[in-house]
């Protein structure tokens, strides 16, 4: 069985983590570059190699809700979408501070295989039709 996690919105990977976006995250969401702007850059400096630095352990994520959440979650950095909830390094985070572990679910289409598998259990034996 496969199992997921579902992030609790502890904060922690906004507050404790190097969090930094790309120009293609500045292209998808350009309130990056209004929140932190590169300033003035040498011509020398390709695009490319711009890096926007959204958060460190003592500056905290700019668009981080009071709730725990992401107001550009639909489009975040893609660092932010390749961290998972449940790894190694949000386990260790949380670890690190306190929080327990968070536990692990069955994944969606385990659980729709379960149901559906209940479902077909419940049904009477097939019927010939006359």
């Amino acid at each position: 069985m496969k199992l997921a996690y579902v992030c609790d919105c502890c904060r922690l990977c906004c507050q404790q983590l190097i969090v930094e976006a790309d120009a293609f995250d500045v292209l998808r969401e350009p309130r990056i570059e209004a929140e932190r702007s590169l300033g003035s850059h040498s011509a020398s400096l390709p695009i490319l190699d711009a890096c926007w630095i959204l958060a460190t352990p003592g500056m905290p994520y700019p668009f981080l809700r009071p709730d725990g959440c992401c107001r550009i979650y639909p489009s975040r950095p893609q660092l932010c979408v390749a961290f998972v909830a449940g790894s190694a390094k949000c386990q260790q985070l949380r670890q690190t501070h306190g929080l327990a572990a968070l536990a692990p679910r069955p994944a969606a289409g385990e659980i729709l295989t379960e149901i559906l598998q209940a479902l077909l259990d419940e049904q009477p034996e097939e019927i010939g039709v006359a």
